[in-house]
């Protein structure tokens, strides 16, 4: 639906943000780019805005990357568990550190919002249950979101099972293929690089299921 409306107005919008910049405080001629000046005040015309380095708030900016943080890992768990867009989770965040415990309850609303949570909780420790999928944030935090009711953890066992089947299937491949001294001699350098990254993303994408199914268990 959004991206209908997008695709409508995506004509008008050059009208659309010079009517919203004529009704800003302070426009006039003398925003516009010396080499027009004369003209009539449009935003075409005008000097790209300098920035501000005094504005610049680093603490907050922090602070609102580690929310940003927080709901992607969330919504990485929702997608890798398949975990129905319309189902609410519980989100369960520990943290150490006192000032990232209070930048997350005070975002806990827009959180929640953004995370599709029923309810989001900050403590200290890191206590979930067991059969819970986990991530890593920043300053030594940890997400977690308890799964009981919201899948099948037999089937998603058995997907997750297969995945990690395929990805075993495929790193051995590739183990094979870098052993062999003929082919990284004679391969161009850039291949062998290619191959050894997609080793190591193969390796960290199983140790990540390995933990998700022994969440499961």
């Amino acid at each position: 639906m959004l991206e209908q409306a997008l695709r409508l107005l995506h004509p008008f919008m050059p009208y659309i943000t010079e009517e919203l910049w004529q009704r800003l405080p302070g426009v006039s001629e003398a925003l516009l780019h010396p080499a027009y000046q004369g003209a009539p005040a449009t935003v075409m015309l005008a000097s790209y805005p300098p920035g501000r380095s005094e504005l610049i708030d680093e603490r907050a900016e922090a602070e609102m990357q580690a929310v940003i943080d927080l709901i992607s890992r969330v919504r990485n768990i929702r997608s890798e568990m398949n975990i129905k867009p319309g189902e609410r989770v519980g989100i369960l965040i520990g943290a150490r550190d006192e000032n990232l415990r209070a930048v997350f309850a005070a975002n806990s609303d827009q959180i929640a919002r953004l995370a599709r949570a029923s309810k989001v909780t900050v403590s200290e420790e890191h206590s979930a249950p067991r059969a819970s999928a986990r991530a890593v944030l920043g300053g030594g935090a940890e997400v977690a979101v308890p799964l009981e009711g919201l899948i099948d953890f037999e089937q998603e066992r058995q997907r997750l099972g297969k995945e990690l089947n395929k990805l075993r299937d495929e790193a051995s491949r590739l183990q094979a293929q870098l052993a062999n001294p003929q082919f990284v001699e004679r391969a161009p350098a850039e291949k062998v690089d290619e191959l050894r990254a997609r080793q190591a993303d193969i390796s960290q994408r199983m140790a990540a299921l390995q933990q998700t199914l022994d969440s499961l268990e």
